[in-house]
């Protein structure tokens, strides 16, 4: 036969055949059509939320980290040539730095920044005014687009002076300057400021500065960028505590009054700070890394930006650390998308295989009558082509249209949504071609029994080799995965072999569960013999016959383990960051910075505080006088800490042992490795200049960050044998009123001092684009896979409708009524559940148990020592009322359908 005749007679009438058969099966072929639409929307969908969510991410951790992601070039005037010299054109000379800097930008980052704004300011002193004694400062505002950053309340704009002539033999440091200043509304209230007033400013002069008040204003746009660091000139501020200051404010000085401003200080004691902000809108996650790299690079060789009188700004910025560290976080939530993403490809893959068998089940004895009359096995996957790949293709289509209306965004993996339409092209094809070749097939077997039993073993044995090999791919990708985790170490990308771990997983239980499940029904049903009811005789017999078929079970298994694999990732993010909070805050306000004794018992005693705990830590002292071992010197308030732990319930009464001092000795605790060291050496402990001599109580579960030794003595008992005091670098506070007494007290005011409280830091992970993002789409992809494992058992059930109708017909011709009939169609299907439900449970809490580390869950928890898992059931309880519910629906609805069956052609069709 020639190759023309053979395509003739494979293609031939297929598309006559393909639509009368589409007619005769329109509604299951729309059903599978909407079905594969759905499925290929969201594989493709996926992805792209994923981006867009890490895309958010990306900018609100640049916006939250303002100021300190905004681009700083800083400088100082240039050096005077002839000291003294006032300048001339100083504001222009401003403008044309920020453009020789705006101009040295790289051109991959200075799309992502706004024009400059150029602040220009000298060091605070304590001026003497009306209201007494305040913190001030000079400073000049020049805007990116050239406008008024100010406007005039009372009295008028600062203007430049008349220059002043020194005489002759005067020196320069004699020299008696003005400069002309305005002051904002609230600062001239707060100091007694009114218009012709003078204040003596103090600083790095070159000569002696008066400053008068010629006016008054208000910020155009208080909230304006600009004001960073400026918030003194927009409005009167507290006083640092401690300065006796009455408030601290800002003398503004205009364009014209610059020069007056700079003629009288040294050029070391100005600085000049160009601004440039970034623009989260432009902002990407694929552009961070390149963004973060161009940052490092100005930062470590800034001469780019070289001025044209040879001075080299410095960089100011931590925005390559904060899109560094956010790539970090990116990768936890990548990882988690990328097992969530492959997980849902197999499941829509699996799903789609089981409304393609469904309808080869309903056509098989079409396809087997096709075969008795001639057709080649081509011949019937053509014509399932015929049908498959129109239906598919506008499946995609719709797909791919939803997607352009739910995210306009375009780039994005179209690989996952290929998958998912490549198996609802094929599968219909490949099922309905191994339908035919196993019927009407001549097949030649032996006529020696030995050697059809060795033929039978040989396909035995090729059976056993394929389910090893998935074992032992599974458990390759599960150590893989433990020992360098889910992302590429070549590229930082996803490995999707790794990612798909769950699913060989899952895979590998099925072929566990696949042997384990006949012996087991092959029991129930023995036992069921021996019984009076009959359902349950019937349901195990075909139960057994049925669960030679791996698929329903491999979907409803992947498709359980994700549904709880989604629930532990979430429940383990919520209480990981949690328990991050007690670790990084320590209770409800962690002050960072030294706090003196008398404000720490002034926090004790404020109202709604319960505990206050001050602590100093040394690193690397040398314990032991010639011992050379190093430890952790913590110096802590013992009795309080001891309180509070008792509060929470994790009681500490070793640390009571520190607060009797007595003897020459600092009571201490050390770690236990340290126990040795302070046998055989005298016990002493270098703090900042001198040894001071311990005496060992007793040990310690006490480690410092990095989980080196620790040695713990009091506080106080360490300033008693120093001689000094010792200021807590550490104070942590518990209690309702912990924020309130840090702010009327001053406390975060002081110099060096910044606070945190737990409430903002859990505000600030939890409500985190990435993180929020992440639990939507766990949430989400839970109830996907949970309504695609009840699409699973619902394709199941009536595919095997049929043959079972066949079985119940026969049935009620011996008394079978309608409930018996509901409990033997759910007997059937019910083995598959529970198996699919063990199992998928099962590999649901085993991988992120032995995968917590591998997975980056601590980038999203901030938990600094590593993220534990919680262990939670309301994700079983999840996939089970699920699978309940979707056995429910299909067994009613078969049912139904069954009712107005014709008892007399089923038991004709039965006999046949």
């Amino acid at each position: 036969m020639s190759l023309t005749t053979r395509v003739r007679t494979t293609v031939a009438a297929g598309p006559l055949v393909a639509r009368r058969r589409a007619a005769t099966d329109a509604g299951l072929l729309v059903l599978s059509g909407v079905l594969a639409a759905a499925l290929v929307l969201v594989a493709l969908l996926a992805p792209r939320l994923v981006m867009a969510v890490a895309d958010s991410g990306a900018r609100s951790a640049v916006e939250r980290g303002r100021p300190s992601t905004d681009v700083i070039a800083r400088t100082n005037p240039p050096t005077a040539v002839v000291l003294g010299a006032r300048p001339s054109g100083s504001a222009d000379d401003l403008r044309r730095d920020a453009a020789t800097i705006a101009d040295g930008m790289p051109a991959e980052l200075r799309s992502d920044l706004t024009d400059p704004t150029t602040t220009t300011v000298v060091a605070a002193w304590n001026a003497q005014v009306p209201a007494g004694v305040a913190s001030g400062r000079l400073g000049h505002v020049l805007t990116a687009d050239g406008s008024d950053p100010v406007r005039w309340v009372a009295g008028r704009e600062p203007a430049g002076l008349p220059e002043v002539v020194q005489a002759e033999g005067q020196s320069v440091a004699d020299l008696e300057r003005y400069v002309e200043v305005g002051v904002s509304v609230t600062a001239a209230e707060a100091l007694g400021l009114e218009p012709g007033d003078e204040v003596v400013v103090q600083g790095t002069l070159v000569s002696r500065l008066t400053a008068r008040v010629v006016g008054t204003y208000e910020a155009v746009d208080p909230d304006d960028p600009m004001w960073t660091g400026l918030q003194d000139f927009v409005e009167a501020r507290p006083a640092p505590a401690g300065t006796g200051s009455v408030a601290a404010a800002g003398f503004l000085v205009s364009d014209d009054a610059l020069p007056d401003l700079l003629v009288a200080f040294a050029a070391t004691g100005v600085t000049t700070d160009v601004r440039f902000l970034t623009l989260p809108d432009r902002l990407t996650a694929e552009r961070a890394a390149t963004i973060a790299a161009r940052v490092a690079e100005l930062r470590a060789d800034p001469l780019p930006l070289q001025l044209m009188d040879a001075r080299v700004p410095l960089l100011e910025t931590r925005l390559d650390q904060t899109l560094l560290t956010y790539r970090e976080r990116l990768s936890g939530a990548t990882a988690q998308a990328s097992v969530l993403l492959a997980g849902i490809v197999a499941v829509g893959g699996l799903t789609l295989l089981l409304a393609a068998r469904l309808l080869v089940e309903r056509r098989a004895s079409l396809y087997t009558l096709e075969r008795a009359r001639g057709a080649s096995v081509a011949s019937v996957g053509w014509r399932a082509l015929l049908e498959s790949v129109p239906l598919t293709t506008l499946a995609c289509a719709v797909a791919v249209g939803l997607l352009a209306v739910l995210v306009p965004r375009a780039d994005g993996a179209w690989w996952p949504g290929a998958v998912v339409a490549a198996v609802g092209v094929l599968a219909p094809a490949v099922l309905a071609g191994s339908l035919v070749r196993r019927s009407w097939t001549g097949r030649r077997v032996p006529a020696n029994r030995a050697d059809r039993d060795r033929l039978a073993s040989r396909r035995r044995a090729r059976r056993l080799v394929g389910e090893l090999t998935l074992l032992v791919v599974a458990g390759g990708a599960l150590a893989s995965v433990r020992a360098r985790g889910l992302l590429a170490s070549s590229t930082g990308g996803v490995d999707w072999l790794l990612a798909a771990t769950p699913v060989l997983l899952a895979g590998a239980s099925t072929v566990l569960v696949a042997r384990v499940l006949p012996p087991v029904l092959r029991a129930s049903r023995r036992a069921a013999s021996r019984g009076p009811a009959l359902a349950g005789l019937v349901a195990t017999a075909r139960a057994e016959r049925a669960s030679r078929t791996a698929i329903p079970l491999l979907t409803v298994t992947v498709a359980v383990a994700l549904v709880v694999f989604s629930g532990l990732t979430v429940a383990t993010v919520d209480r990981g960051q949690q328990r991050a909070a007690d670790l990084v805050v320590g209770g409800d306000v962690r002050i960072d910075g030294p706090v003196d004794d008398a404000a720490i018992d002034a926090l004790r005693q404020a109202p709604g505080v319960t505990s206050v705990v001050g602590t100093r830590v040394w690193l690397s002292r040398s314990f032991g006088v010639s011992s050379g071992v190093d430890a952790t010197l913590i110096a802590v308030d013992a009795g309080a800490l001891a309180e509070q732990r008792d509060r929470e319930g994790a009681p500490q009464p070793e640390l009571t042992s520190l607060v009797d001092a007595g003897g020459d000795r600092v009571p201490a605790l050390v770690s236990p490795e340290l126990e040795r060291v302070a046998e055989q050496y005298d016990p002493q402990v270098w703090t900042t200049d001198t040894f001071v001599p311990v005496d060992v109580r007793g040990t310690t579960a006490m480690r410092d960050e990095d989980g080196r030794p620790v040695v713990v003595v009091d506080r106080q008992a360490l300033a008693a044998a120093l001689g000094a005091e010792v200021p807590a670098l550490r104070t942590q506070l518990v209690g309702p009123g912990a924020s309130a007494a840090v702010d009327e007290l001053g406390v975060s005011t002081s110099p060096g001092v910044t606070t945190l409280g737990r409430a903002e830091w859990l505000e600030e992970w939890t409500t985190s684009p990435l993180t929020s993002g992440l639990r939507t789409l766990m949430a989400v992809s839970q109830v996907a896979l949970a309504g695609l494992a009840v699409v699973a058992l619902v394709l199941t059930v009536v595919a095997t409708a049929r043959d079972r109708s066949r079985t119940l017909h026969v049935l009620r011709t011996l008394g079978l009524d309608a409930g018996t009939a509901r409990r033997l169609s759910a007997g059937e299907v019910l083995p598959l559940l529970v198996a699919g439900l063990v199992a998928g449970s099962a590999i649901g809490f085993v991988v992120p148990w032995l995968l917590t580390s591998a997975l980056g869950l601590s980038a999203l928890t901030g938990e600094p020592d590593g993220t534990r898992l919680a262990i939670a059931w309301q994700p079983v309880a999840i996939a089970a009322g699920a699978l309940l519910v979707g056995l429910a629906v299909a067994v009613e609805v078969e049912a139904r359908v069954r009712r107005d069956d014709d008892l007399a052609v089923g038991i004709r069709e039965a006999e046949r």
